[in-house]
């Protein structure tokens, strides 16, 4: 919403005086503006004219004498060094009359007086533009108090925009509106046709914060080093108001010696002057400003504030090293559980050595795998075999794969009919899946002296029957377990008379090449590639095709991301 009401934001949008006010500002804008008019038009405003006469009587100034009259005060501060006091505070009445419900106004004008006075102590010791320093820096944030004008919903967001150090706040600002004060500062300024050293120096004093060479800044125009004494005028006050007093001061410090040359001591005395001068300037403004802490007492309270932190750094760090400890200790247990788990995973599948004709292995990715294999012998010597591969990995996948194969082992032992233990597994998946997790799966049995197979495939990758003469590629019949409920399909018969049959997961197919040519690398290998690795080990004894997988994956596929499992029956 702020995005749309910013690309919209015009200059016409923005508050200008009354005509009264406006006329006055324009007034001392001129070149040949006279005391006689001057004074007129002041004199119709009677609060203008009592702040005025308040302020250039205060020790702010410091003239000896009581000055009674406009006509006094232009005659002892000189035309020029008045029109910048009544620019300064015809913009700020104006812009006073803006109500901002939950907005603290008093902090604001507080602070703008800070930086308005801090501006103009650095330009005694700078040798910069004096008369023009005091109403600059009371003026260079007055576009974050139309920013909230425009959008009073976030005035609440104030406390924590002037707790920050300038830079951050900057930033903050840019989230907050989609704009910023000093840009939108500018706009006022240029839009209410105040000199144009305002305008440079209101919208550029923060362009400083991220200048990389600032060696030469002294030697800079007139209108930049008005933006430099604003930017460090801004670091004064953040001394005075943000949390990280030591940060500021710190930048103040390397900032004024960057841009002008000042030293430490120097910065340090003006700071102290800052107290006792925002209370007398803030009485002569008729504003309301808190009681002032002189600047040995801000360096109080950031010593102990840097002393907490690091007590509260300290703190941390134990709580840190104990969490450490802690995780390390839990992850110790956490391994120990993973480990049980695989060899609890291991023990569910056979034992290769006791079943002659069969042999497989299982590489999982993780420390749990979602791949399954299972073979066993029934009392009539048939060899009853299944491969699957549940959706997902993990824990989760883990612990779907130990109820397949616990369903198809204790299945086959009730019933002979493949068909029946696949619908049988089938239904009892759909009835208790879970996230739609499901399961690829090839079940068959194998009759060893008459090499009559019996097999049903259902969303697995196809099994190939391989031999001397021919390839059969078995495909899917129907959708994996755990989908479609009450399916039932009949197994497929073939003969594995001197032929061998080959089982396996996607993790094989799926796994992306490391070597060959520049056109191979990354790709998968797929279920051309793998079918070429099983005819090039045909002639290998089953244990030494298996070998010879392995090898292949380790030598020619990238790291696997997917569990990857073998089987293969023989009928040779």
């Amino acid at each position: 919403m702020a995005g749309t009401f910013y690309r919209d934001f015009k200059p016409e949008n923005l508050p200008v005086p009354d005509g009264q006010l406006l006329q006055l500002i324009q007034y001392t804008l001129q070149d040949d503006a006279q005391i006689d008019k001057l004074t007129q038009l002041i004199s119709v405003n009677p609060a203008l004219t009592a702040q005025l006469l308040g302020l250039v009587n205060s020790s702010f100034f410091g003239f000896r004498q009581q000055l009674k009259t406009i006509s006094d005060a232009v005659v002892v501060m000189g035309l020029n060094s008045l029109q910048n006091l009544i620019l300064c505070f015809a913009v700020k009445e104006a812009l006073s009359k803006n109500d901002i419900p939950g907005f603290d106004i008093d902090s604001f004008w507080e602070d703008s007086i800070r930086r308005g006075v801090a501006a103009q102590q650095l330009g005694y010791l700078v040798n910069g533009p004096v008369e023009q320093a005091f109403t600059a820096g009371m003026l260079q944030d007055i576009g974050l108090l139309i920013l909230f004008s425009m959008e009073p919903s976030k005035a609440d967001r104030w406390p924590l925009l002037r707790s920050n150090l300038p830079v951050k706040r900057h930033e903050m600002e840019e989230e907050l509106f989609c704009n910023t004060h000093d840009s939108v500062g500018a706009l006022v300024s240029k839009k209410w046709n105040l000199p144009q050293s305002y305008t440079q120096a209101i919208g550029n004093h923060h362009s400083f914060f991220n200048k990389r060479d600032s060696s030469k800044f002294g030697q800079a125009e007139k209108q930049s080093v008005l933006a430099g004494m604003l930017h460090l005028a801004d670091l004064c006050n953040a001394v005075y108001t943000c949390h990280e007093k030591t940060t500021a001061l710190a930048n103040l410090k390397q900032k004024s010696k960057a841009l002008f040359g000042l030293a430490d001591d120097k910065v340090e005395s003006l700071l102290s002057l800052l107290p006792g001068q925002v209370e007398e300037t803030s009485r002569a403004l008729n504003l309301i400003v808190g009681s002032q802490l002189d600047f040995e007492m801000v360096m109080e309270q950031a010593n102990r504030k840097l002393i907490e932190d690091n007590i509260s750094y300290q703190e941390l760090t134990w709580q840190l090293q104990h969490s450490l400890k802690q995780r390390d200790d839990y992850a110790g247990k956490l391994t120990v559980e993973f480990d049980i788990a695989r060899e609890i995973q291991q023990n569910l599948q056979p034992d290769i050595e006791k079943i002659h004709g069969v042999a497989a292995v299982n590489m999982p990715a993780l420390h749990l795998s979602g791949d399954f294999y299972d073979y066993f012998i029934r009392k009539d010597n048939s060899i009853y075999f299944c491969i699957g591969d549940v959706s997902g990995k993990g824990t989760s996948a883990a612990l779907l794969m130990a109820k397949a194969i616990s369903l198809f082992r204790c299945l086959c032992k009730v019933t002979a009919d493949i068909s029946d233990v696949v619908s049988l597994m089938n239904d009892e998946l759909c009835e208790t899946s879970i996230r739609g997790m499901f399961v690829t799966f090839v079940g068959g049995c194998l009759n060893p002296e008459s090499n009559e197979l019996r097999m049903i495939n259902l969303g697995h990758l196809p099994p190939f029957i391989v031999n001397e003469k021919k390839i059969i590629k078995l495909e899917a019949q129907g959708p994996p377990l755990g989908v479609l409920p009450g399916i039932r399909y009949p197994a497929n018969k073939f003969t594995l008379k001197n032929s061998r049959l080959f089982l396996y997961t996607d993790g094989f197919t799926e796994g992306r090449l490391k070597i060959g040519s520049p056109k191979d690398l990354g790709q998968e290998l797929g279920i051309k590639g793998f079918l070429r690795w099983l005819l090039l080990s045909r002639k290998l004894s089953l244990d030494g095709q298996v070998s010879f997988i392995k090898e292949r994956c380790k030598t020619q596929l990238a790291p696997k991301f997917d569990d990857q499992t073998l089987m293969i029956l023989s009928g040779e």
